[in-house]
């Protein structure tokens, strides 16, 4: 069977001639940090398990995806420097890399997206519940403005004045602390 190189976009495939024209195929590492490090610099998904993939036994990477300053070419068959990191990568526009990419999972990223997501509903929850709160207090500073009228305490321009004064304060007093 054929081997293909596994990097996204890349057609190099393991033939007779491949070696003739320069290049040369690697295996994934056994060292799972360096294994994890290649995979990472792939930016390959696996689309059935919406997670990063994982290189299977036969699995390979070609010469094309690391620099030349990352072989050891002292014996008679070119080999990877230990540690080496494959980084160069023709991938396609939405995946390359750019200041605010994201090197999380697609787990990783669902769960920061779910903790998020409720930190806003309880927020939300929050919000509401001052909102009653200064329903309940509009409301009982309005009765207690009719009541002063009612008994003759204040007079009807001041209590209109009062009413006003007390909507627009409520009213800014919402917009500092919980709309801004």
């Amino acid at each position: 069977m054929v081997k293909c190189c596994s990097a996204i976009g890349c057609a190099s495939r393991c033939l007779p001639n491949s070696k003739l024209r320069g290049l040369t195929f690697h295996v994934f590492p056994t060292d799972e940090n360096v294994k994890r490090k290649w995979v990472l610099a792939m930016k390959r998904l696996d689309v059935n398990a919406a997670d990063m993939w994982e290189p299977k036994k036969g699995d390979v990477l070609c010469s094309r995806h690391f620099k030349k300053t990352d072989f050891d070419r002292s014996a008679p068959n070119i080999k990877l420097k230990p540690g080496v990191v494959p980084s160069i990568f023709d991938s396609p526009y939405h995946l390359q890399e750019h200041s605010y990419s994201v090197m999380d999972s697609p787990k990783k990223l669902k769960h920061k997206l779910d903790h998020v997501i409720s930190e806003l509903e309880d927020t939300k929850e929050s919000l509401r519940n001052v909102l009653d709160r200064e329903k309940r207090f509009q409301k009982s500073l309005r009765k207690t403005i009719r009541e002063l009228k009612d008994e003759c305490l204040i007079s009807q321009e001041t209590a209109n004045r009062l009413d006003a004064f007390c909507w627009e304060c409520c009213q800014e007093s919402i917009e500092r602390d919980y709309i801004s």
